[in-house]
């Protein structure tokens, strides 16, 4: 069953710059600041605000700008990664002290350009989109620039995104999906982002879908990743893109809170 994205009791939503967090009661230790990928918004993580809270994890979440229902600003088009970046790199200014970055997808990216100014105590990379500095993966061509990029429709999402996700009505999954800033896809598809692994200063962890779609997430991509930044690459063989949503759901936030313990991250 998918998740029903319903207001999650005790965390509270507030404005920072052009983007939103969602946030709750902070506790010891680093807070996780989750972040979305393409389409989506911090409703998709749902699933582990709920579970991480409820282990003394602090955590939030942020929906970048014209995400998650906020309404696009008229620039929308032009705002790539390091926009993106900027407004992750705000959001952890916003809530002070040690912070490990996560990001889902083109959101990884967006955490990896992040930590240039963040400084993480830690990061983790779910499923994530591959920095120019990583080499002999092939990408999709880019998108035409002149206005936002329409949602799948509902037989694509399955497959890119939930391909991990039984028979469930994906109806209200849908509704939350939004138009895509073509600059922040194509800052991928035209390799404009390099990033330097000296920027992050403690571990880091990469989940990996073993169901992901192959075309537009190619095999050997996440193990790419993983080898840039030497992290521990954890795959879960009956995921999909969008890991955090579908039926290995638990088991990936299961993974990440073994990780954060035993690197000594939460208690």
């Amino acid at each position: 069953m998918l998740c029903n994205f319903e207001d999650l009791p005790d965390f509270h939503t507030q404005p920072v710059g052009r983007s939103r967090l969602t946030t709750t009661a902070r506790g010891q230790g680093p807070a996780v600041l989750f972040v979305h990928g393409g389409f989506h918004g911090a409703w998709c993580w749902t699933p582990f605000l709920e579970f991480f809270k409820s282990h003394n994890v602090s955590v939030t979440a942020l929906d970048l700008p014209g995400h998650g229902g906020l309404t696009p600003p008229a620039d929308f088009a032009n705002l790539g990664v390091a926009d993106m970046a900027s407004e992750i790199a705000q959001a952890a200014r916003h809530l002070g002290g040690d912070i490990i970055l996560a990001g889902h997808s083109l959101g990884a990216l967006a955490v990896m350009a992040a930590s240039a100014v963040v400084k993480p105590k830690a990061l983790v990379l779910l499923a994530p989109a591959p920095p120019a500095n990583v080499y002999g993966v092939k990408l999709l061509p880019p998108f035409p620039t002149d206005t936002p990029v329409a949602p799948p429709p509902e037989a694509r999402a399955r497959k890119w995104f939930l391909s991990g996700l039984n028979d469930a009505d994906i109806t209200p999954y849908m509704a939350r999906l939004c138009p895509e800033s073509p600059a922040f896809l194509n800052d991928l598809y035209n390799r404009n982002i390099t990033v330097d692994t000296n920027w992050i200063q403690g571990p880091t962890l990469c989940l990996s879908g073993g169901k992901d779609d192959s075309p537009l997430h190619p095999k050997g991509q996440d193990e790419a990743v993983a080898a840039l930044f030497a992290a521990e690459l954890q795959t879960l063989p009956d995921a999909g893109h969008c890991l955090m949503l579908d039926d290995s759901r638990q088991k990936a936030a299961d993974l990440l809170l073994a990780w954060l313990k035993q690197n000594k991250l939460a208690a």
